[in-house]
């Protein structure tokens, strides 16, 4: 059963500048573009680390640490570890640096806005 909890007001989320947030206890990304809002957890699929919300372009969100990019809206994989701390990997090495892990989706999170305010399910 999923549970409705208040982000707080529309007006706080900019557009074009995501935001961490915590959630009972687990970090999600808000992420408004126009007026339209999505939300991810904060955790690469790769190695659990946070993804930062510096890295979002529109609705495509980059792994700070090994340039893995994610679609938002439906959480798929859309480039598996192109990067290494920022670095770009040759195509040889992208394979050693994966680390034998396939390429996965993040997890995504039901947004909500009513009346002004913005609610998340979990």
């Amino acid at each position: 059963m999923s549970k409705k909890i208040s982000l707080g007001q529309i007006a706080d989320f900019s557009e074009g500048k995501a935001t961490v947030i915590q959630v009972e206890g687990t970090a999600i990304i808000i992420n408004r573009v126009k007026d339209e809002f999505y939300a991810v957890e904060n955790r690469c699929p790769h190695m659990g680390l946070p993804l930062g919300a510096n890295k979002v372009e529109g609705t495509v969100i980059t792994c700070q640490f090994h340039g893995s990019k994610f679609d938002m809206c439906t959480g798929e994989n859309l480039d598996w570890v192109t990067s290494f701390a920022g670095a770009k990997l040759p195509e040889w090495s992208r394979r050693l640096v994966a680390m034998g892990k396939k390429p996965t989706p993040i997890k995504t999170l039901r947004v909500l806005s009513e009346n002004g305010q913005l609610f998340i399910e979990i």
